[in-house]
C-alpha cells in the first residue's frame, strides 16, 4: 500500500513540475513577442532573436550590419533597357537562387518560348516564386531551404516581374525583372 502511493505522489509531482516548466516556458515566449511583435514589416533585417544572428549566443562576434534595403518595390516591374545589368540566358533554362532576400539573379533576358526555371533556396527560409506579365500568372509551390523546385512556363514577347510572395519578402528585395525578348541584347 505504501509503495502504490509514493507512486501516485511521484507521477503527480513529475506532472506538476511538466505543466510548471510549460507554463514558465510560455510566459517567456510572450515576454518576447511583447518586446518585439511579429516579423518586422518595415524594410531591412530581422533582428537577432529571430533570426539566431550577433547578439544571441555568448561568444559569437557581431557581423557588420547589412546595407539597408529600398523602401517598396513597384507593383508592376517598369521599363528596363534589356541590356543594362541583365543575364542573358540561352536554351530555356533558366536558373535562380534563392537567399533572404535576394533573387540571384534578378534581371534576366531570355528568348520567348518554353522557359524550365529551376529554383534553389539557398536561404534560411522557405521561399516562393511567381512570375507575372504578358498573358502569365504563374506560381511555383512553397519550398524549403535546401530544396530545389522546377516551374515551366511559355512566355511571349514582353516583360516580366519575378518575386517571393511569400509575407514581405516581395518588399524587402526578393523581385527582379526577366524581360522575353527576340534577337540579341541591347548595349
Amino acid at each position: 500500500m505504501a509503495g502504490d502511493f509514493v507512486k501516485r505522489i511521484t507521477a503527480r509531482a513529475s506532472t506538476l513540475a511538466a505543466f510548471l516548466l510549460t507554463g514558465v516556458l510560455m510566459a517567456w515566449m510572450a515576454a518576447k513577442v511583447g518586446e518585439h511583435p511579429g516579423i518586422p514589416r518595415a524594410v531591412g533585417e530581422l533582428p537577432p532573436w529571430f533570426s539566431g544572428g550577433p547578439g544571441d549566443a555568448p561568444g559569437r562576434p557581431e557581423a557588420a550590419p547589412a546595407p539597408p534595403r529600398h523602401a517598396h518595390a513597384p507593383a508592376q516591374a517598369t521599363a528596363a533597357a534589356p541590356g543594362a545589368d541583365f543575364v542573358q540566358v540561352a536554351g530555356g533554362k533558366v536558373e535562380i537562387a534563392f537567399t533572404e532576400y535576394e533573387l540571384k539573379p534578378g534581371k534576366i533576358r531570355v528568348e520567348p518560348g518554353a522557359v524550365t526555371f529551376v529554383l534553389r533556396n539557398e536561404g534560411r527560409f522557405s521561399h516562393d516564386f511567381h512570375v507575372e506579365g504578358p498573358g502569365v500568372d504563374a506560381y511555383a509551390a512553397k519550398f524549403s531551404p535546401g530544396r530545389t523546385v522546377r516551374l515551366e512556363v511559355t512566355l511571349q514577347e514582353g516583360e516580366y516581374k519575378i518575386s517571393c510572395p511569400i509575407s514581405n519578402h516581395d518588399e524587402r528585395g526578393m523581385s527582379g525583372t526577366l524581360i522575353a525578348a527576340s534577337g540579341p541584347a541591347a548595349k
